[in-house]
């Protein structure tokens, strides 16, 4: 069977909320990419994570490598691969949330925007990373898909409360809060840090 064929950034999301992997080839570029839909991520993957989003920096690249200290600095871009792959957690599905209209849709509306939450890899990975934010589920499916054209791939989806997102990344020193993995929007509505300084996430 041929690979599928990606020509614009929302066709990334068609799959969105199924367990289904596929290569196909984003045109008119050419650029081979491997697209892994899987239905949420573990709790392991946010704990993976933590530092790099505690960093506060979204749309550099980070690495706290041969540092003793581990604290993340900016550093240069992470080599490409020559076939990124693009994971999609079912929290990108279409339509967004934030999106459907309550009168016509039953379905728990978000209690305030939601952003979208894109980590970055290259062939450094476990080394470089990238954090990318986004307001819209088109945003974020336009900067998959650039990110996958110039050879990266994206290693993890989720969505977060744009209060919280203000927290991590609009604020002027490192932060140290903890993730928890929440499965929809009622229960990130619903998500309360009891004390802690914990953040919510839909992955």
């Amino acid at each position: 069977m041929s690979p599928t064929n990606i020509r614009f950034a929302s066709s990334l999301l068609d799959r969105a909320g199924s367990s289904f992997d596929d290569q196909a080839t984003i045109q008119p570029f050419g650029r081979p990419v491997y697209t892994v839909y899987v239905h949420d991520f573990p709790q392991e993957t946010l704990d993976q994570y933590a530092k790099v989003f505690n960093h506060g920096i979204e749309g550099h690249w980070l690495s706290n490598a041969n540092d003793p200290t581990k604290v993340f600095r900016v550093v240069d871009p992470s080599a490409p691969y020559n076939i990124p792959k693009v994971c999609i957690s079912s929290v990108m599905k279409k339509p967004p949330p934030s999106f459907r209209n309550p009168t016509s849709d039953p379905s728990p509306q978000p209690k305030e925007p939601l952003d979208f939450l894109l980590v970055i890899q290259g062939k450094n990975a476990n080394e470089r990373f990238k954090v990318v934010v986004e307001h819209t589920l088109e945003d974020a499916a336009t900067s998959m898909l650039h990110e996958a054209i110039n050879g990266f791939s994206v290693v993890f989806t989720g969505s977060l409360l744009r209060s919280d997102s203000t927290k991590l990344f609009l604020q002027t020193k490192r932060c140290n809060y903890s993730f928890k993995k929440v499965p929809d929007i009622a229960a990130l509505n619903d998500f309360e840090s009891h004390g802690f300084d914990q953040i919510g996430i839909i992955c």
